[in-house]
C-alpha cells in the first residue's frame, strides 16, 4: 500500500549519503521500544541492511540483486515462523511490519524509497501504542515523530545540512499541529470500537494468582510494580481499613489453597461466580456509611479486581461475583478505570446457604492430625465460638510466632502442623491458611481472602498507590447474625504490617525488596522523584486514557453548558477557522506577493517580439549577448534592440531616482512600440 501511495513520487532524485544516515537513525529510534517486545534477532537484520546500504553508497559493494533479496526475505519469514509467534496475533503482524521496515534499507536509492521507509515508521509509532499507552510512551512517540519528520526533510535535500536546523523545523511543524490535535481529542465522539483483539498476556504484568501456597505472596511482595491507584471522594480512610479484597480461596488440598476443588478455566470460574447487582444487594444488610472512590487498575492479564468489600455500585465495565468480589469482563490487558461505591460495615450473607457452608467447612481427609487435635482441645475449653476464635488468635500472640519474608520450607503433607507446632515462622499466607484450618476443624465456616492491604499515599495528588509488595492474605469467618466477618491473624504477630506497611513489619529482618538494589520504595532520596513521576502518570491515566464518553460529556458541559450537535458543530468550526487563520499568518500566506518588476515585464515582451521575428533567446544568454545576436540577424532594428538592452541593463544594475526610472520605462515602451511595428 505504501509503495502504491508513493507511486507518483519523483523517481530520478537520489537521496544523499547524509539523508541515508538520517533514515538509519530514524529507524533505530522508532524500533527501539518494540525491540523489547518482539524477536530480538530483528536488530541484527537492521544493522546488516543499513551496513550494506552504506557500503553501496560508498562504492564498496554492489546493489543487491533480486535473487539476494529473495533469499534474505525467505530467511526472514522462516525466522518469524520459527520464533513461536501465533500467526494471527499482534506480535506477528508487528514483526512482519518491522521486518519490511528494516529490509527496505537494502534498496533505498531514490527519494520514493525513503518515503516508504518514513511512512512505515509512522505506522510503527502507532503500533507502539497498542502495547503501551503510558505517558512516557507518548513522549517517546512525539520524539520519534520529530526525528522521522527531520528525516523526511533530509531526503528532499540535495546537499548535506546540519542536524539542528532539520530538528528545529520538524519541532515547529509538530507544535503547529498541536492545537488541531487537542481540538480533535476533546471534541471527537467516543464510540465503542467496531472490533478488538487481545494483547498477548506475556506483555502484561501479572500480579496475584488464583492459588496460594505458603511463600507465594512472600515472593510477590518482593516486587515494587504498581497494582492500582485509588482516589477517594471525601475523607481518606485510615491505613488499617484499607483491605483490598480480591480472590476468595475456599478449597484446601493439604498444601495449596484454590478457589474451587477442580481447576476451572478463568472463563468457567467467572461464569460460575457471576451474579447480578440486585442479587448481591439482596444478600447485604447495609450498615454504616458508603465510600465512593475511583480506581485505575494496571494491566495484569487477569480478570479479578480489588476493592473495599462489599461493593454496591460499579461505574465501569465490571461484574459481581457471588462471593462479593468484583471481576472484569475480560482479562485486564490495558489500564482500566472504575468508579465504585462500597459499604465496608455492611453485613454479608447473614443467612448462609448450605452449599456455601459446605465449601467453607471443607478439609482434606488426611494430614495435619496434630492441628485438628489442637483445635478440638481449644474448642472444648471455649465457652462460645467467639471465645474459640479469640483463643486461636491469642495462640499466635502468646507462642513464639515470628513474621518473616524468609519462611522455612514446610512439610507438604502436613504443612499446617509443621507451621503451627514446629517452625512458627511465616508470612501472611501461613497465618491466614492455618487460622482458616483451625476454624474449619472446629466446625466454623471460614475462608482465605487474597488481595492487598494498605498502600502509599501520594500527597502531591492525594491518591493511594497500591504496589505488589502490598499483597496480603487474611480470613473471613461466618458468624450467626453477623455474616462474614474479617479476621486478620497477622495483626497478632506483626501489627505494624497493618497499621503502617510491610517495610515497617520486616525492618529488623531487612528483607523488604531485598532483590531490588535501587528500588525507590527503599531509598528516601529516590522516593520524591518516584512520587512526582507517579503523580504525572496518574494524571495521564485519569484525564487522557480515562477520557471516555461519560467524561467527555461532563467536560463539554462544564465548558459550554447544555450542549447540542449544532452547538458543538459551530464551536468546532470556529476553532478550525481560528487554527487555519493562525497557520496562514505564521506561514506568511496572507502577505501580498510582490509582482514582477515593470522592467522585467517589458524585457519579457521584448524577447517575445524578437522570437516572432525568428530570433530566440537562449536561457544562458545575458541581455548584452542576446542584443548582439539579435542585432546581427535583424540589422534594420539594430538601433532599437541595442537601445532597449542598454536601458534594461541600466534599470537592473544602475537604477536612478524615481523620476529618472519613469523616463527610462517610457523610453522602453516607445522602443517596444517601434519593434512591434516592424514587419
Amino acid at each position: 500500500l505504501l509503495e502504491m501511495f508513493t507511486k507518483g513520487f519523483p523517481q530520478d532524485k537520489q537521496i544523499t549519503y547524509a539523508a541515508m544516515l538520517w533514515l538509519i537513525a530514524a529507524q533505530v529510534i522508532v524500533m527501539l521500544p518494540l525491540m523489547f517486545r518482539l524477536p530480538v534477532w530483528i536488530v541484527p537484520i537492521l544493522i546488516f541492511s543499513a551496513g550494506w546500504r552504506i557500503r553501496v553508497m560508498q562504492g564498496h559493494l554492489k546493489q543487491p540483486g533480486n535473487l539476494i533479496k529473495m533469499i534474505i526475505g525467505v530467511l526472514g519469514l522462516g525466522a518469524l515462523a520459527a520464533s513461536g509467534l501465533k500467526p494471527a496475533s499482534l506480535d506477528m503482524m508487528a514483526s512482519l511490519l518491522m521486518l519490511g521496515f528494516v529490509y527496505k534499507s537494502l534498496e533505498v536509492i531514490q527519494r520514493r524509497d525513503g518515503m516508504v521507509v518514513i511512512l512505515t515508521g509512522f505506522l510503527l509509532i502507532g503500533v507502539q501504542f497498542l502495547y503501551s499507552q503510558s505517558m512516557l510512551t507518548a513522549l517517546y512517540g512525539v520524539f520519534s515523530m520529530t526525528v522521522l519528520t527531520g528525516a523526511l526533510m533530509a531526503i528532499q535535500q540535495s546537499k548535506s545540512h546540519a542536524i539542528a536546523p532539520n530538528l528545529k523545523l520538524a519541532t515547529i511543524m509538530l507544535l503547529m499541529c498541536l492545537p488541531l490535535m487537542v481540538t480533535l481529542f476533546i471534541f471527537t465522539p467516543r464510540f465503542s470500537p467496531l472490533w478488538t483483539f487481545s494483547l498477548p498476556a506475556s506483555h502484561a504484568k501479572t500480579g496475584m494468582t488464583d492459588r496460594m501456597t505458603p511463600g507465594d505472596i512472600a515472593n510477590l511482595s518482593q516486587s515494587d510494580d504498581l497494582a492500582f491507584r485509588v482516589t477517594f471522594t471525601g475523607e481518606n480512610p485510615p491505613q488499617n481499613e484499607l483491605y483490598w479484597r480480591g480472590l476468595v480461596l475456599q478449597h484446601f488440598d493439604g498444601n495449596t489453597w484454590t478457589q474451587f476443588a477442580n481447576d476451572l478455566s478463568p472463563e468457567k470460574a467467572k461464569a460460575h461466580l457471576r451474579q447480578s447487582a440486585n442479587q448481591i444487594r439482596n444478600r447485604l444488610v447495609k450498615k454504616g456509611y458508603g465510600r465512593q472512590y475511583e480506581v485505575i487498575y494496571e494491566k495484569s492479564a487477569q480478570s479479578w479486581l480489588f476493592a473495599l468489600s462489599p461493593v454496591v455500585d460499579i461505574g465501569g465495565d465490571a461484574i459481581y461475583g457471588s462471593d462479593f468480589r468484583i471481576m472484569a469482563r475480560q482479562d485486564v490487558l490495558a489500564p482500566m478505570l472504575l468508579k465504585l461505591t462500597s459499604f465496608p460495615q455492611a453485613l454479608r450473607e447473614v443467612n448462609l446457604p448450605a452449599s456455601s457452608r459446605r465449601l467453607a467447612l471443607q478439609l482434606p481427609g488426611s494430614g495435619n492430625r496434630k492441628s485438628k487435635a489442637l483445635a478440638q482441645q481449644l474448642l472444648k475449653s471455649s465457652s462460645s465460638k467467639q471465645d474459640y476464635i479469640q483463643k486461636v488468635l491469642s495462640l499466635y500472640k502468646q507462642e513464639d510466632f515470628y513474621y518473616t519474608l524468609r519462611p522455612p520450607t514446610l512439610d507438604s503433607r502436613n504443612s499446617i502442623d509443621d507451621f503451627l507446632l514446629n517452625s512458627k515462622k511465616g508470612f501472611c499466607a501461613h497465618y491466614a491458611g492455618s487460622f482458616v484450618y483451625m476454624m474449619r476443624a472446629a466446625g466454623i465456616p471460614a475462608r482465605v481472602i487474597a488481595g492487598y492491604q494498605g498502600g502509599e499515599w501520594n500527597e502531591k495528588s492525594n491518591y493511594l498507590a497500591v504496589h505488589q509488595y502490598d499483597a496480603h492474605a487474611w480470613t473471613e469467618v461466618w458468624l450467626e447474625s453477623k455474616g462474614w466477618v474479617r479476621f486478620d491473624p497477622t495483626t497478632m504477630v506483626a501489627p505494624d504490617r497493618i497499621e503502617k506497611n510491610l517495610e515497617s513489619a520486616v525492618k529488623e529482618e531487612g528483607s523488604f525488596l531485598e532483590g531490588q538494589l535501587l528500588s525507590s520504595a527503599k531509598y528516601a532520596w529516590l522516593s520524591g522523584f518516584r512520587k512526582q513521576l507517579d503523580s504525572s502518570q496518574y494524571a495521564w491515566r485519569k484525564f487522557v486514557l480515562g477520557y471516555d464518553q461519560e467524561s467527555q460529556g461532563q467536560f463539554l458541559k462544564r465548558l459550554f453548558g447544555e450542549v447540542s450537535i449544532l452547538k458543538i458543530a459551530l464551536i468546532v468550526g470556529a476553532i478550525f477557522f481560528s487554527i487555519g487563520a493562525v497557520w496562514f499568518l505564521l506561514l506568511g500566506l496572507t502577505k501580498r506577493q510582490q509582482g514582477e518588476a515593470i522592467e522585467h515585464q517589458l524585457y519579457r515582451r521584448f524577447c517575445q517580439l524578437l522570437e516572432m521575428q525568428g530570433v530566440s533567446r537562449k536561457p544562458a544568454q545575458s541581455p548584452s549577448e542576446f542584443s548582439a545576436v539579435a542585432s546581427a540577424q535583424i540589422p534594420e532594428l539594430a538601433t532599437e534592440i541595442k537601445g532597449f538592452s542598454s536601458l534594461y541593463t541600466e534599470l537592473c544594475y544602475e537604477p536612478g531616482g524615481q523620476g529618472k526610472m519613469q523616463e527610462q520605462v517610457i523610453s522602453l515602451k516607445q522602443l517596444l512600440k517601434a519593434i512591434r511595428k516592424y514587419k
